[in-house]
């Protein structure tokens, strides 16, 4: 049960509310708010000094298909305009041969780290959109932005934030192009042999073409966000064979992306997760065996307070948070679905998903640096 609160910060009336274990999480108010208060307060301009600005001449620009290629070139360009305020690295390739990226914002050293990572689903393809998005908005702000009266440069000297934007490349390009996007030939057996299955077991009546769209799972037919051991055997699929979503694979830890997410979650001290999907406009926050519960619920209240998204508690098996969530030393996570349409999320919903999520990045740097 959570109750409204609220508090005075240098005169501003800010409205927060309390979850479990009593912690507060605060919902900053804007540059523009905090002025609006009156010309007085003058220490109200390091509350929060640029989130109603927009980055100007962007390297990331909004796409209706925003194309593995693309991102990789982003990545490319990124790190040439900002040198080393971000660290590029690769942890891993998937089944097709595409790279998947872990982009590091702040001080890699940093004693606590949040994770980040998007379209683990195929047809999820508008969320590493955003978090490019965001990786852009923050470095664009690294040197002058100030949030919560705290400096983000000095922020980012404590708290790393990683970014993984698609750690499902090949799935995306399928979902986005189609059959031809996949370069082996084996791949594209697989996956018209998946058409094929479930057409059969009339999971799908659609065409071809239209069943790629909605394609969720890797190239080889397995639905990445099942492959991890938090309740696998436990889930509830009959699938035995790949399918384009909802076959969890042979084994937990069977898919190379999988696997490279996992080989990550073991190389740095993590303070939070947040994974990136759509779609709903809603926060899952828990499982049945969460050994981070306080800290995912209000770390979850913080970020619905960011987005207005609702918060959902119920109980996921199989997926990356949902690992993170139960493994020996519980790491807080949130899963943030974006969108109101069916995936693929129309690209006409971007500027309402990006105004929605554009400071969540900074929501959660403030809730890690705060506790530590």
């Amino acid at each position: 049960m959570k109750r409204i609160v609220c508090a005075v910060l240098s005169g501003i009336l800010v409205m927060g509310s309390v979850g479990y274990g009593g912690m507060v999480s605060y919902g900053a108010p804007s540059y523009s708010e905090a002025n609006a208060v009156g010309p007085g307060i003058k220490a109200a301009v390091g509350l929060n000094n640029f989130l109603d600005q927009e980055v100007s001449n962007p390297i990331v620009k909004p796409a209706d298909k925003y194309s593995y290629d693309q991102m990789e070139a982003d990545i490319q360009s990124l790190k040439n305009k900002y040198g080393d305020k971000i660290t590029v690295n690769i942890i891993g390739t998937s089944l097709d041969g595409r790279n998947i990226y872990d982009i590091i914002l702040g001080n890699p050293e940093a004693k606590s780290q949040i994770l980040m990572q998007g379209a683990i689903h195929a047809r999820e393809y508008m969320t590493p959109l955003v978090m490019m998005s965001q990786l852009e908005y923050a470095l664009a702000f690294y040197d002058t932005g100030h949030y919560n009266y705290k400096s983000i440069a000095d922020m980012l000297k404590k708290v790393a934030i990683h970014f993984v934007p698609m750690t499902n490349p090949d799935g995306v390009s399928l979902s986005q192009f189609g059959i031809e996007a996949i370069r082996s030939d084996a791949l594209k057996q697989v996956i018209r042999d998946c058409y094929t299955r479930d057409v059969n077991l009339k999971r799908t009546a659609d065409s071809f073409e239209t069943y790629l769209t909605k394609w969720k799972a890797n190239a080889g037919g397995v639905d990445l966000n099942y492959n991890f051991p938090y309740g696998w055997d436990e889930l509830a699929t009959k699938l035995t064979e790949p399918s384009s979503a909802s076959y969890k694979g042979p084994a937990p830890f069977s898919e190379p992306e999988s696997q490279a997410l996992a080989k990550l979650a073991d190389q740095y001290p993590w303070a939070i997760t947040v994974s990136y999907h759509s779609q709903g406009q809603v926060i899952y926050w828990t499982t049945s065996s969460n050994g981070a519960e306080m800290a995912s619920n209000t770390l979850a209240e913080a970020v619905s307070v960011m987005t207005g998204y609702r918060m959902d508690s119920s109980d996921g098996k199989g997926g990356f948070k949902d690992w993170m969530q139960s493994r020996s030393g519980a790491v807080p996570g949130v899963t943030l679905e974006v969108g109101k349409t069916p995936c693929p999320v129309p690209f006409s919903e971007f500027p309402q998903v990006w105004k929605q999520n554009k400071g969540v990045w900074v929501q959660v740097l403030d809730y890690v640096v705060r506790r530590i």
